[in-house]
């Protein structure tokens, strides 16, 4: 990426991430109390509500009961209660082709939220077995991947109070979902990212083919028509059981397109099943 290009991509992160918020809530609070909800107007306003009785006359807007006369209070969301912990898994497959792009731009992005809404974050990335935080210049692809029960274990959750956690894994293939995942559920509502590649989701290379690995001989056959389409089945298979997974624990699991660039690449985060939201105004 050319010093222009890079100039342009953190312009657009920055851009983004002064519009964006959480979307919904951690610990069953909801959507705008993560922060604590409060009548005070030292932090940002969320929301209006109608007053009921019983409810503090300190949050009433009077500006609203001035010119409609109606009863209505104001809440604020609070800063740095909300810790955001971000994982990255290791593997060489997270640093094949366009991926490695596609994952700095998406954890910039989740960062320069957390940032810009004064929330702690922390960056982790999983190598062989083990966790550590990550330093400047990381990449998950030059990581080794390993065994994902004990790496989660290690991953140290980013402060206290309800926290969110973001997973980015390639990964598709789980002998054992509960045994494997159970470092996630110290967390509410685990979000998933999966940068994949077209071709992973839905090979339609057919014929002879070469296949090559880092550190491994290459494999050279003859793969059919038939083949590809077993393999969309079983691939669908793997993702809706790690869908169903994250689900029951109200988590949530979002496929990224990682030959995409831009806002191509982020939009996905900002539909109705993202983890992101626009805030209003």
């Amino acid at each position: 990426m050319s010093a222009a290009s890079s100039l342009d991509h953190s312009r657009l992160i920055e851009r983004l991430a002064g519009r964006l918020r959480w979307r919904g809530a951690v610990d069953g609070v909801s959507a705008g109390q993560g922060r604590g909800s409060r009548s005070a107007a030292s932090g940002e306003f969320d929301n209006h509500a109608r007053w009921c009785p019983g409810d503090d006359l300190h949050r009433l807007d009077l500006r609203v009961w001035l010119r409609l006369r109606q009863r209505w209070t104001r809440s604020y969301r609070d800063d740095s209660s909300e810790p955001l912990t971000i994982i990255l898994d290791g593997g060489a497959s997270m640093g094949f082709g366009d991926k490695p792009q596609a994952v700095s731009w998406t954890c910039e992005l989740f960062l320069a939220v957390a940032r810009s809404r004064r929330d702690p974050h922390r960056l982790w990335i999983l190598d062989d077995g083990n966790a550590r935080v990550a330093l400047p210049g990381d990449r998950s692809g030059v990581a080794t991947r390993g065994d994902l029960r004990s790496a989660l274990q290690r991953v140290e959750p980013t402060g206290s109070g309800p926290g969110r956690v973001v997973m980015i894994s390639d990964r598709i293939v789980f002998d054992d979902l509960d045994d494997q995942l159970q470092g996630l559920n110290r967390w509410a509502k685990p979000i998933w990212i999966s940068p994949w590649l077209p071709e992973e989701v839905t090979p339609t290379a057919s014929g002879q083919v070469r296949l090559e690995a880092k550190q491994e001989p290459p494999w050279i056959g003859t793969i059919d028509r038939s083949s590809c389409q077993r393999y969309r089945q079983q691939f669908d298979r793997y993702q809706r059981a790690l869908r169903s997974w994250l689900t029951r624990r109200g988590g949530s699991h979002l496929p990224l397109d990682a030959s995409q660039q831009g806002e191509v690449l982020l939009r996905p985060l900002l539909h109705r099943s993202g983890p992101l939201e626009v805030v209003s105004g």
